[in-house]
């Protein structure tokens, strides 16, 4: 079983990789309450996670719908455009958290973020806050298999204004931290609570040399194929380790 999923994990590598290139050679509130059964992999994250596209469209073909093709699984996706991990609205993770039963999911991705890192919340806020969703979890659901994604690297940043145009990995926001500083705080959390962690910066998905050719709107959001590329490098990992 292991070397059959070694391989698997392989093949999805190899699609993404010949994507990639591909790529690069082009210029609700409240408390919980019944729903229907989720889906074996189920996806808790924003506008990314949701599929945003232009005029507040989705695509149908986000990248968990392309987690759940490649592994030939039911995906549940509970993504909402301007999801934090802080906050108390009906798009915030402890809030989507309560709202859904995930009695029957297998695994949990977590993919929050980025709105923190943009909305200038405080760090220690933001972490704390993922720590909390994570224990409630693990308490509540202690046979789901957790995963966590850290945000893609973003070309808009916060400051000296919203929506400006910079790197958002190298550039600290209004609380004074960069992307880059906020993944390695999420990966703190993630690491203490035993849950794996996708990190892109090694090799992200998004980059300077691509970012035009893979989202819509030049710096956050990806397009179909980027979507798609993104799924099929998250279905890898979920493989190497996660319950698909």
């Amino acid at each position: 079983m292991r070397k059959l999923r070694n391989v698997l994990v392989a093949l999805l590598l190899v699609v993404v990789v010949l994507l990639s290139a591909t790529a690069c050679t082009r210029k609700q509130t409240g408390s919980e309450t019944a729903t229907p059964a989720p889906g074996k992999i189920v996806f808790l994250g924003d506008s990314i996670t949701a599929g945003l596209l232009p005029g507040g469209q989705h695509a149908e073909k986000n990248y968990p719908w392309w987690v759940g093709k490649s592994l030939g699984v039911k995906v549940s996706n509970y993504g909402q455009d301007g999801g934090k991990i802080t906050g108390e609205s009906d798009r915030d993770l402890l809030p989507v958290l309560k709202h859904h039963q995930l009695t029957g999911a297998r695994t949990v991705v977590l993919a929050y973020g980025i709105n923190d890192y943009l909305d200038n919340v405080g760090l220690n806020d933001v972490t704390a806050r993922l720590l909390t969703a994570i224990q409630y979890i693990q308490k509540r659901y202690p046979k789901i298999k957790l995963v966590g994604l850290l945000p893609q690297s973003a070309f808009v940043v916060p400051v000296p204004a919203a929506n400006t145009t910079g790197v958002a990995m190298q550039t600290k926001n209004k609380a004074n931290y960069t992307e880059s500083e906020l993944c390695d705080n999420l990966t703190t959390v993630y690491q203490k609570q035993n849950v794996p962690v996708l990190d892109w910066r090694p090799d992200s998905v998004i980059n300077t040399g691509n970012v035009d050719q893979l989202t819509w709107d030049g710096g956050l959001h990806p397009n179909a194929e980027g979507y798609q590329i993104i799924g099929l490098r998250v279905a890898a990992f979920i493989l190497q380790n996660g319950e698909a």
